[in-house]
């Protein structure tokens, strides 16, 4: 008898309490995609270990089996916290192992030439009622910032007088956000000549209705394979909006509003993004400032308050000295100035 055929018989029902699981859980405030990967994760533990009861000793020996696989602490983690979840839905109070988390590798962020790229793909498919819902899917998100959760569930009536209004998925504050006014101008031509009219409501549709969360978080993955980004995914544009957002308003405070963050030390992730950028900027100059055989070039004079000791420590031309805004060409002799008479 397979794993999963022995451990369903101690569940009995799996069926029937996998469905009060999920409705447990969206009454606590999971957003229903979640409370869905959640419950599909115990009907995979249910294939591996006993879910009727905790045994910590034997969760230790699968999480333990699981990472000589190779199988991520991130993935090992959630596993562990909605096994959690099913073991108080079934009315015990075990805590479940904990694994320490890992420092968080930064998110893809597509650039703005990248992004360009995807939607010109999306414009080579002549199929305008698909490939021309699936360039304005992904531009919302772009152009919003929401989830893709979020956009799922947005209606055609909620997008008024430029305004965008989001359905948090996470149990967060609805909120609204601004659409540029050319992309508005499109949408309603598409929503005139090519959406589906298969749902009343739904503003993106396919030909069963709303568009399934699962279609749009696959066509984005593949749309990012075939354009060269396999990084990419549907958070990716999230990412986008807050970094960019960020970086045009230096303003974390509304741009915890837009994205509709709970709390702002989520949102400061778009603070460090900016700081790295800037100190990747910040390299090339220093290396351009202290490089040992090229001369400075106008281009590349700084603004003074950076005094030399030595022309010769800063590769200067000898001709050039420090003003008090910016360096300025100078007769070089020996004259009383110190600076001037260094050896």
């Amino acid at each position: 008898m397979e794993r999963g055929a022995e451990m369903s018989e101690n569940v009995p029902d799996l069926d029937l309490k996998l469905n009060d699981f999920y409705l447990e859980r969206v009454g606590k405030g999971d957003a229903l995609q979640t409370a869905e990967r959640r419950a599909r994760r115990i009907r995979f533990l249910d294939s591996r270990i006993d879910i009727s009861k905790p045994d910590i000793k034997a969760l230790y020996s699968y999480i333990e089996s699981r990472q000589r696989d190779g199988i991520k602490k991130k993935t090992l983690r959630i596993e562990m916290m909605d096994l959690q979840y099913w073991y108080r839905f079934l009315g015990f109070q075990t805590s479940t192992p904990r694994l320490k988390k890992e420092p968080s590798p930064d998110p893809f962020l597509p650039t703005t030439d990248q992004l360009q790229r995807i939607l010109k793909f999306c414009d080579s498919h002549h199929n305008k009622e698909v490939w021309l819902r699936n360039r304005f899917d992904i531009e919302i998100l772009a152009y919003s910032g929401m989830r893709i959760g979020e956009m799922q569930k947005v209606n055609m009536e909620d997008i008024k007088e430029g305004m965008l209004y989001i359905r948090s998925e996470k149990g967060e504050r609805d909120r609204y956000v601004p659409l540029p006014d050319d992309f508005l101008n499109r949408l309603e031509g598409y929503i005139k000549n090519y959406r589906m009219q298969s749902d009343q409501r739904s503003l993106f549709t396919s030909d069963q209705g709303r568009m399934p969360y699962t279609y749009l978080r696959t066509m984005i993955k593949k749309i990012g394979i075939k354009t060269g980004m396999p990084e990419l995914h549907a958070h990716s544009f999230r990412h986008f909006y807050g970094t960019n957002m960020y970086r045009t308003t230096n303003d974390l405070r509304m741009v915890q509003i837009l994205l509709g963050h709970a709390r702002i030390e989520t949102t400061t992730i778009y603070e460090h993004l900016s700081s790295k950028e800037a100190a990747e900027k910040g390299k090339l100059a220093v290396e351009k400032l202290f490089r040992g055989s090229e001369k400075m070039t106008l281009e590349d004079q700084i603004p003074a308050g950076a005094v030399a000791t030595k022309w010769e420590h800063w590769d200067l031309n000898p001709d050039l000295r420090v003003s008090s805004r910016f360096l300025v060409p100078v007769t070089h002799h020996e004259s009383d100035d110190p600076l001037l008479n260094i050896p």
